[in-house]
């Protein structure tokens, strides 16, 4: 398998938690160098929160992570 195989294989399996929670079923991966940054799913309704798409939470979970908001060369 190969790492994108494997990084849209865990972007599935987010989009199936977001199901399971009766969201809309949309999963999120962000890489940099073959290392995951972040993954996440779906979330405005639970969290009550429009802009809680499986991207952006990604985006903002890579860039607490980092200490950066700016995540240059990484692949969303």
């Amino acid at each position: 398998m190969s790492d994108h195989e494997k990084y849209m294989r865990l972007a599935l399996e987010q989009a199936r938690l977001a199901e399971a929670a009766g969201e809309v079923p949309v999963g999120a991966v962000l890489v940099d160098q073959g290392e995951i940054l972040a993954a996440a799913h779906n979330a405005p309704v639970s969290l009550h929160d429009p802009t809680a798409h499986a991207e952006i939470l990604a985006l903002r979970a890579a860039g607490l992570e980092r200490s950066n908001y700016r995540l240059p060369g990484a692949t969303l």
